[in-house]
């Protein structure tokens, strides 16, 4: 999934600084809660690879979605009325 994809899905951009952070470096990734309390985050941005971004859930950690069709597949299932 590209950077792009994950925007057009409507996840929220969270910036993490070095102050915040103390690794040296600032990076970014991506959030959006599919239904209260269950939430999916990407990629950090120091870790995408060929501009492949995946999205993980904390809440189910076997869960890696690394397409917009699995992306839409899994929201379905989670919560089939949103949009």
């Amino acid at each position: 999934m590209t950077e792009e994809e994950i925007i057009d899905l409507g996840f929220e951009k969270v910036d993490i600084l070095h102050d915040e952070s103390q690794n040296g470096y600032d990076y970014y990734y991506y959030h959006k809660e599919v239904v209260p309390n269950l939430a999916l985050h990407s990629t950090d941005s120091d870790d995408v690879q060929n501009n492949h971004w995946q999205l993980k859930c904390f809440e189910i950690p076997s869960v890696q979605i690394n397409t917009s069709e699995e992306y839409l597949r899994f929201v379905n299932a989670v919560n089939p009325n949103m949009p």
